[in-house]
């Protein structure tokens, strides 16, 4: 290795070393923030948006995924939904939406349960628990989670019970949760007792009379008689995975049941079930009764929906069919004054939709331009988010490839950097060793031929002084004998043996003091 290309080589070690630095030093202090966000309370902090990028607040898409439906029971003018880019509201039936943001927390909004008597109280469950607003959902001003006995804040489903509305339920993926005061405490009501891991809970149902409550498990359904405090498990062996269930409170009690396989239905409270083939086995994600006809029955499925006009003994298919493959994830029914058939509101993963005459003619509704561009100070950020997309790489983009392999790479170079550079200055460490004792054996050998030059010198400059004298004498001699134009002649000659005698002492001179440094 020449030093030139040393000396390339520590100037990149030293610069991969600092870029290797900040990639690591980036991971670790969003590591650590991580692993202590309780301690540090880093739940309550929030970024504000203009300091982030736009690609956190701007929607990609044109439309949203539809994850929930409300009504206000008493105006059904005003209807609530619930994507996972925030809560809108509309107060003209669903043909203009406004977003709500004022105190929440979350956008992810999951489940929305309206009061019966009192429709300004609303509640909304999310990915970071639940949240009240006491004006309509202009503002949100209570936020229950851990502190208020909620353990596990990601709710999956939220349900007021129709004959206490200050009874409320919460399903989560650690069980369920009941408050018995409006939600201001919470206790854990169903977690799947005997059994060693808790159950995430799905939905919440309660039968057409609210006499039982049934909720929808990963280890299958439960049903509770008293409120919430007994949970018994029903139809282990009967029924698949169920994603919904109808209960009429009829005598015997009719039951449906939404499942993978499609639809099971029971007519003796579920002794026997019988398995429609209707829906030529899709997936079943709703069941609902009509409010003016109990009989009726609109079920949905993962792309279409059915309406059965006598009870579930007949189907016929309502002309609804989601554009772009998309999927029918839900759907309400909302009662209408001056309407002989209810409304129907449709949420699929691309949009809503929303039909005034039973089904037959749809409305899409366009979310997404509400939010489309980020305004206002009101977006902010989570910092636990904001961490967790730096610490996994997402808030890089796709830059996030490139970092870690130029990174990895850097890492490798930097290793094999660092030995080539120790090698080469241990060889240049040897090299310097031996160059010097050579040097040193060197620098005697040339003093002495330096002293032993010096001293011939000065004796052939001695010689050669002692014959210009003797010339000079001979001239002399000859000025005495000759005359005339030959002592013009010797005159010259003479003139230039002392010229040739003044350098010669000169040189002499110099011999002189160059033996005198040599000796120093």
């Amino acid at each position: 290795m020449k030093f030139r290309s040393f000396k390339t080589s520590r100037d990149f070690h030293k610069w991969t070393g600092f870029v290797c630095a900040i990639f690591l030093l980036i991971l670790s202090v969003s590591g650590v923030l991580l692993m202590h966000r309780d301690s540090l309370d880093l739940d309550q902090v929030e970024i504000s948006s203009r300091y982030l990028p736009d690609k956190y607040f701007r929607l990609v898409k044109d439309k949203l995924k539809i994850q929930t439906v409300a009504v206000d029971p008493t105006n059904s003018r005003i209807l609530f939904t619930g994507t996972g880019s925030g809560l809108f509201r509309s107060k003209d039936g669903g043909d203009t939406w406004h977003p709500l943001h004022a105190g929440l927390r979350d956008e992810n909004i999951r489940a929305i349960a309206i009061h019966p008597s009192q429709p300004t109280m609303i509640y909304i469950g999310t990915a970071k628990g639940v949240f009240l607003s006491e004006d309509g959902g202009d503002h949100w001003t209570d936020w229950f989670e851990e502190s208020s006995g909620l353990a596990n804040i990601n709710i999956q489903d939220l349900a007021i019970h129709p004959n206490n509305p200050e009874i409320l339920f919460a399903a989560t993926s650690d069980g369920l949760f009941i408050s018995q005061d409006a939600g201001d405490t919470w206790e854990k009501s169903f977690e799947g007792k005997g059994r060693a891991e808790n159950l995430d809970v799905g939905f919440i149902s309660f039968s057409s009379k609210a006499r039982a409550i049934y909720i929808g498990t990963s280890r299958g359904l439960f049903k509770s008689t008293d409120g919430g405090e007994r949970w018994q498990k029903k139809w282990e062996d009967a029924l698949p995975s169920s994603a919904a269930l109808l209960s009429l409170d009829t005598d015997p009690e009719f039951i449906y049941a939404g499942t993978s396989q499609g639809l099971y239905k029971s007519f003796n409270r579920g002794i026997t079930w019988v398995h429609d083939a209707t829906p030529e086995e899709e997936t079943v994600r709703q069941l609902l009764a009509d409010p003016y006809h109990t009989t009726h029955i609109y079920m949905g499925t993962t792309r279409h929906l059915f309406l059965s006009p006598d009870g579930g003994d007949t189907w016929s298919a309502l002309d609804f069919n989601p554009s772009n493959n998309d999927t029918l994830d839900l759907f309400t029914l909302v009662k209408v004054e001056g309407q002989t058939t209810p409304t129907l509101i449709a949420g699929t993963s691309g949009g809503l939709f929303i039909s005034q005459n039973g089904g037959r003619l749809w409305k899409e509704t366009s979310l997404a331009e509400t939010i489309q561009n980020k305004s206002g100070g009101h977006l902010k950020m989570d910092l636990v988010k904001l961490m967790t997309e730096i610490h996994t790489g997402r808030f890089f983009g796709d830059y996030v490839y490139l970092m870690v392999d130029i990174a990895t790479i850097g890492l490798v170079l930097l290793v094999f950097s660092g030995f080539a550079m120790t090698l080469y200055r241990r060889r240049v460490s040897t090299s310097k060793k031996v160059q010097a004792q050579v040097t040193e054996d060197e620098a005697v050998d040339n003093l002495l031929h330096i002293q032993e030059t010096a001293d011939d010198l000065s004796q052939e400059s001695m010689k050669i002084h002692d014959m210009i004298e003797h010339i000079n004498s001979h001239l002399s001699k000859c000025r005495s004998v000759y005359v005339s134009k030959e002592k013009k002649e010797i005159d010259k000659i003479g003139k230039h043996i002392t010229t040739l005698d003044k350098k010669m002492h000169h040189l002499m001179e110099r011999i002189e003091e160059f033996y005198k440094l040599s000796q120093n």
